[in-house]
């Protein structure tokens, strides 16, 4: 959903303006040791690897801050439950799955739907929609007349 925009709002940024935006976040673990910072004479080879995996890191940490920072209440799949009622929370992830029609996606896909048989169903809903789209009009058309005193 919004993962998109926070890559493309990445692509422009320079791996040194994500390092500093990461500054002071919890790092991720990327199940590696974290790189060294002493004087040992390690191999070049392993000291790229600690420069990839820092920066793999980096880029981890800044996209974690960037997702939790964009304002949203629901990250993912958690629905916060405010003032200790999750009675609300319940109908906001209702509200959320109905929206994206997740429970008709469910139904959906219980059995397999033959191609010919899905054609049929998505040019009924296609009519469907453009129906109820021409007699929305239609009604906005009958209220308007009736305010200009037709």
């Amino acid at each position: 959903m919004f993962g998109l925009n926070i890559l493309r709002q990445l692509s422009g940024r320079t791996l040194a303006t994500t390092a500093n935006a990461c500054a002071g976040q919890r790092l991720m673990s990327t199940g590696r040791n974290p790189p060294s910072t002493g004087d040992d004479s390690e191999a070049s080879g392993a000291q790229s690897g600690d420069v990839a995996s820092e920066n793999r890191m980096q880029f981890a940490n800044s996209l974690t801050s960037m997702i939790h920072n964009m304002g949203s209440s629901v990250v993912g799949r958690a629905v916060p439950v405010t003032n200790g009622n999750p009675a609300s929370a319940y109908g906001r992830l209702n509200r959320i799955l109905t929206e994206n029609n997740v429970r008709r996606e469910l139904f959906l896909r219980k059995r397999y739907e033959k191609p010919k048989y899905k054609r049929q169903r998505l040019r009924r809903e296609s009519h469907a929609r453009l129906f109820k789209e021409e007699v929305r009009r239609k009604v906005h058309l009958v209220m308007n007349m009736r305010n200009w005193g037709m």
